[in-house]
């Protein structure tokens, strides 16, 4: 045997694992969804609307990531049905349109607020307030992201903080779905998240309008049905992000706050890893929960630019948590995150674009030169294409089944599905190599 041909059968044995993985995944997050919807958790969610032992939360957002029309994203979320919530909005100088806007509409006025400095965080300047305290505008020097998500930490009231960014739109009743798991008191659950959908999706059972945005659907479907809900149950995830996440303020606290310096994004994926080891080195017993329930709305890539964009913000996320936490790779101290969960992400999120890169061009070459034959080129193309298609139908699959979206489709919808894995992803592989890499 050649060394073309023991590259290639490497190529197809990377893929082969790689995707397996993601289908273990995607079994779990299955089984995990039909978990939810046995327990009857929306009809528990309902009865918890009645409740008076649902403790309050603090939802923050920076004004600059609620979209333009910053008035009617405050009053669809104080229309959810909870009991007891503050809305903390944050911005800067260059915000002063928009925050007029809140100020007039919601009658805010300007108070003198005094606050604990729990945390290293800017200064709040001014801080304007509705009369029942439900709403709170606070204007700061800081940059946004994590600064703004610690200030506000300083300046919250509640036990739960939620952090919201990508102007997400809140589903129905998705801060007591998602508070739920928070209350249930079996294991300490650092953070929740739930399923996302595009914001132009007219209804659940139509795909989005635009072709790049129903590609990108189908593979974050792949990610949260896949990586996100199953994930958990085997020790991860092991960095968490989401538009619309939810945290314990002691948590939050107790770990020092986010790290300065960082997009909300960036944040929350660094925030995620410390939690774990924070709660590894306190020998507590917990979990991550991510929802197999529909719970947020948000812009999703309109075009390839963003598309790519997108794919290079979360690697430098994920770069900069790695290395803040490099001492837990390999380290036995933190079990299955140490020893499993930390390494192959590393391996699969940080080094797929290049192995996959490399894999294809090699593939490809060898077989144009006729230094590998018909048979290994076909298996190699059914190991890098066919068999992430399958993982791809698989999450459409559960994601009509368990969450009730996407009916009525045919074979449209599992073409995408197929699609997806065939050519999309492999082409946003390759945004790390194409264009600016995102500040930071």
């Amino acid at each position: 045997m050649t060394a073309y041909y023991v590259l290639a059968y490497i190529a197809i044995i990377y893929y082969l694992v790689l995707y397996s993985i993601h289908m273990l995944h995607l079994i779990i997050g299955y089984r995990a969804a039909m978990r939810w919807k046995k327990m009857g958790y929306l009809e528990e969610t309902h009865r918890l609307s009645r409740s008076r032992i649902v403790p309050p939360l603090t939802l923050v957002a920076d004004l600059e990531s609620i979209g333009e029309d910053s008035a009617q994203w405050v009053d669809h979320v104080l229309s959810q049905r909870f009991a007891e919530m503050e809305v903390l909005l944050v911005f800067r100088q260059g915000d002063d349109e928009g925050a007029r806007e809140l100020i007039r509409t919601y009658h805010l006025r300007r108070v003198d607020r005094v606050y604990r400095r729990t945390l290293e965080a800017p200064e709040a300047l001014e801080v304007y307030q509705s009369d029942d305290r439900s709403l709170t505008l606070v204007r700061t020097h800081g940059a946004p992201g994590s600064d703004s998500l610690n200030l506000a930490l300083n300046l919250s009231h509640y036990p739960l903080f939620g952090v919201a960014d990508r102007s997400p739109r809140l589903e129905d009743d998705a801060l007591l779905c998602m508070v739920r798991p928070l209350m249930e008191g079996e294991v300490s659950v650092p953070a929740v998240m739930g399923v996302e959908l595009p914001l132009d999706m007219a209804r659940n059972d139509l795909l989005p309008p635009r072709r790049i945005t129903r590609f990108a659907l189908m593979e974050s479907l792949r990610v949260q049905l896949g990586y996100m809900a199953g994930a958990p149950y085997l020790g991860g995830p092991v960095a968490a992000y989401a538009s619309f996440i939810m945290y314990r303020k002691k948590d939050l606290v107790g770990a020092g706050g986010f790290k300065p310096g960082l997009s909300c994004l960036g944040a929350e994926m660094d925030m995620s890893l410390r939690l774990h080891r924070l709660m590894r080195e306190a020998g507590r017993d917990y979990r991550f929960v991510f929802l197999p329930q529909l719970v947020v709305r948000r812009r999703f890539p309109c075009n390839l630019k963003e598309c790519f964009e997108d794919f290079r913000e979360r690697q430098a996320g994920i770069s900069q948590a790695l290395r803040s936490e490099i001492r837990m790779l390999f380290n036995a101290r933190y079990g299955r995150v140490g020893m499993v969960h930390l390494p192959s992400f590393w391996l699969f999120v940080k080094m797929a674009p290049v192995l996959g890169f490399a894999a294809f061009a090699l593939s490809i070459l060898f077989f144009a030169f006729g230094r590998v034959g018909w048979p290994v080129f076909v298996a190699f193309l059914a190991s890098a294409t066919l068999y992430p298609a399958l993982v791809g139908t698989g999450a459409v699959i559960a994601a009509r089944r368990e969450l009730g979206i996407l009916r009525g489709q045919g074979a449209a919808l599992y073409g995408y599905a197929f699609l997806t894995q065939f050519w999309y992803r492999q082409l946003i592989s390759l945004a790390p190599f194409l264009g600016r890499r995102p500040r930071g």
